[in-house]
C-alpha cells in the first residue's frame, strides 16, 4: 500500500479542475465535445452553525458514468501553490458512485471541525473512472476530474490584503500580493496600466489570479517591451478580488527599463 503524501498543484491546474467542462467546450466547440457530468453547487460554505450539506451530480452522457470521490485539505504553500493532504475533517458518501444517462446522485457531505478564528479550506475531488471493457484505440478519451471548494467560514470573518512589494527593474514588474485578513479571496484580474508624460495609455495588460489563502502570498510578473516601458513615466497596477481592491503606483525612471 503506497504510504499518503502531500501533493502540490498549481494555480492553473487548480482551476482547470474547477472548471474543467467550461475548459472542454471552449476547446473544442465545433466537434460538440462530450460533457460527461455536471456538479452543482460549485462551491460549498459549512457557515452559521450549518454542518451537513449535498452535491449534486448529473451524468450528462449518453453512457453510464463511473465515479470515484474523495476529500483532501487544501492548503497553499510560500509561493501561492496549491498543496492537497488527506484529511479526516469532512465526511462523505457515498465514495464511489454509478450514473446512468441523465440520471442525478446525490454526494451527502459534513464537517467533523468547528469554526475556529480563522477559514479552513478543503476539496472534494470528482474523478471520472476509465471504463476499460470499451476502450478504442482509434480515439483519445478525457476524462474529468473536478474539485469542489468546501470552506468553513471564520466565527467572525475580516477580509484585508495588501501588495506588499512592488518594483521595475530590466522591464520586468514584479510584485508581492499578500491576502492579510482571515478568509481566502479570490483575484479576479491582475492589471498593469501604463502612461506617458501626457498621461496618453501606452500599455495595458491583465491576467487572473484565482485563490489567495489567509496568510499568504502571491508573486507575480509581468514582463514590459523594453521599447514600451522606454516610453512610460507612470505604472498603475489595480489587484480586483472578489472581496476588496488594492491598488499601487509607481513612477519610472529610465534605468528601470534597462540594461
Amino acid at each position: 500500500m503506497k504510504s499518503a503524501r502531500n501533493y502540490t498543484i498549481s494555480q492553473g491546474e487548480s482551476i482547470l479542475w474547477g472548471i474543467v467542462f467550461i475548459v472542454l467546450i471552449i476547446l473544442f466547440p465545433s466537434e460538440g465535445f462530450p460533457i460527461d457530468f455536471s456538479i452543482n453547487p460549485i462551491r460549498i460554505f459549512f457557515d452559521g452553525g450549518k454542518k451537513t450539506d449535498i452535491l449534486t451530480i448529473k451524468n450528462e452522457s449518453q453512457k453510464i458514468v463511473s465515479l470515484q470521490i474523495n476529500a483532501v485539505s487544501w492548503t497553499q504553500d510560500e509561493k501561492g501553490e496549491n498543496v492537497y493532504s488527506p484529511t479526516q475533517d469532512i465526511l462523505f458518501f457515498p465514495k464511489l458512485v454509478e450514473i446512468t444517462p441523465g440520471e442525478e446522485k446525490i454526494i451527502r457531505i459534513g464537517s467533523r471541525v468547528a469554526r475556529s478564528d480563522a477559514e479552513k479550506t478543503y476539496r472534494l475531488f470528482i474523478e471520472e473512472i476509465p471504463d476499460n471493457s470499451q476502450l478504442d484505440t482509434t480515439s483519445v478519451k478525457i476524462l474529468m476530474k473536478v474539485g469542489v471548494p468546501i470552506f468553513i467560514p471564520p466565527i467572525k470573518t475580516a477580509a484585508s490584503g495588501v501588495i506588499e512589494h512592488i518594483k521595475l527593474a530590466s522591464s520586468s514588474l514584479r510584485m508581492g500580493i499578500k491576502n492579510q485578513g482571515n478568509t481566502h479571496f479570490i483575484i479576479k484580474s491582475m492589471k498593469v496600466e501604463g502612461r506617458d508624460g501626457a498621461g496618453k495609455e501606452g500599455y495595458a495588460v491583465e491576467k487572473a489570479g484565482g485563490y489567495l489563502h489567509h496568510g499568504k502570498s502571491k508573486e507575480v510578473t509581468f514582463e514590459i517591451p523594453k521599447d514600451v516601458c522606454e516610453t512610460l513615466k507612470k505604472l498603475n497596477v489595480y489587484i480586483d478580488t472578489d472581496r476588496l481592491m488594492m491598488e499601487k503606483q509607481i513612477e519610472i525612471a529610465g534605468e528601470m527599463c534597462g540594461p
